[in-house]
């Protein structure tokens, strides 16, 4: 046999060992989603700026229960939705910005990457790594969208139990931000009120909604 043609056999079977690998984790963590009523995780996101490579680095907390209700709160915003309405409060300036919920296949949450995946990704599987002393499997997303704003994601799924533990992104300007998962707390019976939002006193409200009066 030639030595061309061992090398294509070769990169053949390491290609579909990939995507099968893939596609086991992927429906691996599709399963534990699917048990998960509600989630609360505490983590840090690291952001470093394509062109300047400024790095910003600072806590979160995200409440996560299904149906695209979220509560975001990073040092300097808070973004609460309940699937329908979107409340963007920005302490320092004072200011809530109001929108209509829209669903977006960039997003990167844990409830989007289940969902969004199999429809808008390419999936492949690229490695194992050690994290904060857990295992992880590791998938480089490529989205399926040639306008997409993203140009790639990479996921750490905890190999023992399929929850993510970690998120790379890094869109079309090769800004890249990292979420990396510090505690998670699950089906704790999060209350639906937690994702409305209730307006402080004294700030300015931006309301962007195309019903809004």
């Amino acid at each position: 046999m030639k030595i061309y043609k061992l090398i294509l056999l070769l990169f053949l079977f390491q290609f579909n060992l990939y995507s099968q690998n893939a596609e086991d984790i992927l429906k691996k963590a599709e399963k534990k989603y699917n048990t998960i009523k509600d989630v609360f995780i505490e983590f840090t996101q690291t952001s470093v700026f394509g062109v300047s490579k400024i790095e910003n680095k600072f806590e979160g907390k995200l409440w996560m229960k299904k149906n695209n209700r979220y509560k975001i709160e990073l040092e300097n915003q808070t973004i609460v939705t309940d699937g329908k309405t979107v409340w963007s409060y920005y302490p320092l300036n004072k200011q809530v910005v109001i929108d209509d919920y829209k669903d977006d296949p960039d997003s990167f949450s844990p409830d989007r990457i289940m969902v969004n995946v199999p429809r808008n990704y390419n999936a492949i599987y690229i490695g194992t790594e050690k994290i904060q002393g857990k295992n992880t499997l590791i998938l480089k997303l490529t989205p399926k969208d040639e306008k997409s704003l993203l140009k790639s994601m990479k996921v750490w799924f905890n190999k023992d139990d399929y929850l993510i533990e970690k998120v790379e992104v890094i869109d079309i300007s090769d800004n890249i931000t990292t979420y990396l998962s510090k505690t998670t707390s699950l089906n704790t019976g999060l209350k639906d009120s937690l994702f409305q939002f209730t307006i402080p006193d004294g700030v300015e409200v931006l309301d962007l909604r195309k019903n809004s009066k």
